[in-house]
């Protein structure tokens, strides 16, 4: 269940790569420029893992749905040909 394994990476280096370019056409100091950039990075994580967490919990709800449409016809299925081998054995 890690297809979105790398979504917080992703979304806080993009964010980080924003706000560094927007602070260094702003021309922000060495100091407010770490920790604006830290804060934003830390924030950007968390959304990112939250964001992961829901992507995963729709992700194992629509395989989980899937997983039951097939074991639903796979009796069926069975069921038909154990009907077929008992009337070929009579």
């Amino acid at each position: 269940m890690n297809k979105f394994r790398n979504l917080p990476a992703v979304i806080t280096l993009l964010a980080g790569f924003i706000t560094s370019v927007i602070m260094i056409l702003h021309r922000y100091s060495l100091v407010n420029f770490m920790w604006i950039l830290v804060c934003t990075m830390l924030v950007f994580y968390m959304c990112g893992v939250i964001i992961r967490f829901a992507l995963n919990k729709v992700v194992r709800k629509t395989e989980d749905k899937n997983r039951d449409k097939t074991e639903d016809e796979e009796p069926e299925e069975d069921g038909e040909t154990s009907d077929d081998e008992e009337n070929a054995e009579k």
